[in-house]
């Protein structure tokens, strides 16, 4: 029974249902403020998302998006394009804090390879900071920030999965945060390693040690689905990694981060994910210095 036809959502899932209308109208005020204020700054102000949107005609009808497409859109960057590199962030810091021996790792790597904050900027270099990406890939494993799954049709006449029977029409999926977290694709699923994703390092935990074989990084690469796959993957997955790894290297050169408390944690010892879709989460609070120099 659906609940959107039945009204059923402001009974089961009432906060829910008003923190997405809240967001829904909250987004709509701001999309129409910005589309003013990008109008009133004319054709030769800095082309941002605003101005192709604005300009944006269809090839057929020359008709430019409607305000209801346009708050639509607007939604859709508020969401996929910040939401989702806040919670990836928010990830790695939360990991990196509660594994000092990965963050040492880290700002060596950083601070080797730059002399100033400024050099920090995108391009090859940074692109090649091979421990920086790990970190950001086991952050994006433990924690992604879309943890459900994406639904997926079955077609007419069915479909058998996992040994079961799923007649034309019904809606299932995977979730990615399951998949992640499977010991058949990732040794010792439950543990912040970096250096599973790197041929040749050893990871160490507190049970057992191994060295990463070129096999191992292959069959993690395979079942790694935070950004989606194929043709529904995400469009914004380039800006968004250039964006954490120019984020994480920066803060990484100009600042010495600890653990502050547990806040975010969830039974385990996890950044504890809330699924709206998107990830909701709390935390982590860190101590954060200047470097000392």
């Amino acid at each position: 029974m659906p609940l959107d036809r039945w009204h059923l959502d402001q009974i089961f899932i009432h906060r829910l249902t008003n923190d997405r209308w809240n967001f829904i109208m909250n987004s709509r005020v701001e999309a129409t403020k910005r589309a003013q204020e990008r109008t009133k700054a004319g054709h030769d102000a800095k082309r941002d998302f605003f101005y192709y949107l604005l300009n944006a005609r269809d090839p057929e009808t020359g008709q430019g998006l409607t305000t209801p497409e346009l708050w639509g859109e607007a939604n859709v960057l508020m969401i996929a394009g910040s939401d989702t590199t806040s919670t990836t962030l928010a990830a790695t810091i939360f990991y990196l804090v509660r594994n000092p021996q990965a963050m040492a790792q880290l700002q060596k790597e950083v601070r080797e390879n730059f002399t100033s904050v400024e050099e920090i900027v995108t391009g090859s270099k940074l692109n090649e900071l091979v421990y920086l990406k790990a970190c950001l890939d086991e952050a994006l494993r433990l924690a992604p920030a879309v943890p459900g799954a994406p639904p997926r049709e079955v077609m007419e006449g069915g479909a058998v999965v996992d040994g079961v029977f799923l007649p034309g029409g019904t809606d299932c999926g995977t979730p990615t945060y399951s998949i992640h977290r499977q010991a058949a694709y990732y040794r010792q699923p439950g543990a912040y390693l970096p250096e599973r994703w790197i041929e040749g390092a050893i990871c160490q935990t507190g049970m057992e040690a191994w060295q990463t074989t070129r096999e191992d990084v292959e069959m993690a690469r395979r079942a790694f689905c935070p950004f989606s796959i194929g043709p529904r993957g995400c469009i914004g997955k380039s800006m968004a990694l250039m964006e954490m790894r120019l984020t994480i290297a920066r803060l990484m050169f100009l600042f010495d981060m600890q653990l502050a408390d547990r806040r975010g944690e969830d039974e385990e010892g996890h950044l504890a994910l809330v699924d709206h879709f998107t990830s909701a989460k709390e935390g982590p609070d860190v101590i954060v210095r200047a470097r000392a120099v």
